[in-house]
């Protein structure tokens, strides 16, 4: 299957673990991955979460590590498709990267609301991570009522004291609640994953894995893991 892969363009940057563990569920798991953002071309992560930068938060991320390593997908980072062209009848899912670049410029954003769209028409999967979750308040519509997660206003908050008062624009959490979501979130820096039929969204990196597993098995329609 094919997934594609929605990342910020801002300054602020993505956050890798966001991207890599996904990256690699997805594709261990056979399924071909593009990354598309909204200006394309290059794009920048937050040197906080790069596990070889100095003073970083993920210098235990093995799977950064690895991604990083291999030039033939760091260059995919440089190429990225530009919204404006990406035809969304070519893809089964949709995964939304995080950082806080997201809450610059995939909220509001009306090329990301109408390919956003595509999916909630067809319904297929959709999913979104910490700050990417608030590209779902882009369709209002389609999410009211829906059960969802993101990177809570209290990691938020606990980010502001290390850049800044409102140092991004749009907070996940009131964005979300606003557009009618049922927002639901762990203690900060905790794993939380939510799945509402084909939506599975993650609080934070913390949660980039359990994720991209949950994503997973919505996508194929079933779990692995026998019960009993």
């Amino acid at each position: 299957m094919k997934i594609l892969c929605i990342v910020s363009s801002s300054s602020l940057g993505f956050w890798l673990a966001e991207l890599t563990h996904p990256y690699w569920h997805f594709s261990e798991r056979g399924h071909e991955v593009d990354f598309a953002s909204p200006a394309g071309g290059k794009l920048k992560w937050d040197a906080t979460s790069d596990p070889f930068a100095e003073g970083s938060w993920e210098a235990d991320d093995l799977v950064s590590k690895g991604f990083l390593s291999d030039t033939k997908l760091t260059a995919r980072l440089d190429a990225t498709l530009a919204l404006k062209d990406v035809v969304p009848e070519n893809y089964d899912a949709i995964h939304v990267v995080g950082g806080g670049g997201a809450a610059v410029d995939l909220y509001p954003n009306d090329e990301l609301a109408e390919i956003l769209e595509h999916f909630w028409a067809q319904g297929k999967v959709i999913g979104g991570i910490c700050h990417g979750a608030i590209a779902l308040a882009n369709n209002p519509a389609r999410v009211a009522g829906k059960r969802a997660t993101g990177f809570s206003r209290k990691e938020d908050a606990l980010v502001e004291d290390l850049y800044g008062a409102n140092f991004i624009p749009n907070f996940p959490q009131p964005v979300m609640e606003a557009a009618g979501i049922n927002f639901v979130h762990a203690e900060p820096w905790q794993i939380r994953v939510v799945i509402d039929g084909k939506l599975v969204t993650g609080q934070n990196q913390q949660s980039a894995s359990e994720y991209a597993i949950a994503f997973n098995h919505v996508l194929a329609g079933e779990s692995p893991v026998l019960k009993g």
